[in-house]
Parts: structure tokens; sequence; C-alpha cells
């Protein structure tokens, strides 16, 4: 490996490595790549005011790919809480408002399942018997609330 590096700058080599690592982040999703690569650059900026060993290069290189990923998880943390995902069940659910199906098995105690797209739904309503024809009238929670089809 240092026969390989030898003919380049101990500088230019971590930035090269550096923006190795952003660019295959590209290619290979994760988001750890790249804070890999920030540290890598992160080592060549400072090479460039401070000469500095090989074995001082890689613990630096180790302690700031350390901070760089501690502060990405920061930075990526709680990135999703926009994303009201605890309403999917009611934004899917809602598709299914007013249409009508058939129930597959008999609903006892007011609650069933029903099979829907690629989904299988809780559902509650009176008890019927399989083959009765319901309508979607709500959702709550996680169930579909139906009425029967006259």
């Amino acid at each position: 490996m240092t026969e390989i590096l030898s003919g380049i700058d101990p500088m230019m080599a971590w930035l090269i490595v550096g923006a190795v690592l952003m660019l295959l982040e590209l290619i290979v999703p994760g988001v750890y790549l790249f804070w890999l690569g920030v540290a890598a650059i992160a080592v060549g900026g400072l090479l460039s005011f401070l000469p500095l060993s090989f074995i001082i290069q890689i613990l630096l290189f180790a302690i700031f790919s350390v901070i760089a990923l501690i502060i990405g998880v920061k930075v990526y943390k709680g990135k999703d809480r926009d994303i009201e995902t605890h309403h999917l069940n009611q934004i899917r659910g809602a598709e299914y408002i007013g249409h009508t199906y058939t129930l597959t098995a008999d609903i006892t105690n007011n609650a069933g399942r029903l099979p829907l797209g690629d989904s299988i739904w809780n559902i509650q309503g009176e008890n019927l018997p399989a083959g009765t024809q319901i309508r979607i009238t709500k959702v709550v929670g996680n169930a579909l609330h139906y009425e029967r089809v006259k």
C-alpha cells in the first residue's frame, strides 16, 4: 500500500480517498461513506498545515471518523419526524371508504379480517356471514369500520 502511495503527496492521497468515499456514497446508499469521506478530507486539510507521520494520520482519521459519524447521526436523526407515519393506516384506509367488498370469512364478536390489495385489514361492524357485501364507512386506528350493503 505504501508503495502505491509513495509517489503521491499524503495530503492529496487523503483528499482523493475522501472524494472517492463521497462518490461511493452515491452508488452505495447508507450515509456512512459520506462521513468517512469528510474525515479523510479533514485529515488531508490538516496535512496542508502540519507534517504528520502515517500513524498519526491513521489515528486522526479514526478520531475524525467517529466524530463525523456522531455528527451524521445527529443530523439525520429525526429527519423522518416530519412525515406523520403514525397516520399511515388512516391515509391508506381512507382509500377504501365508500367501496364495497365481499366478506371472505364470518364476522364474529363484531370483528374480523378482510384482505384488501396487498394487506389484510382488521374490520369492525355487525356480525355477518362470509359472502355478505359490506361498504367501508370509516377508519379508526388500524381497523376499517363497515356497514352491510342492503
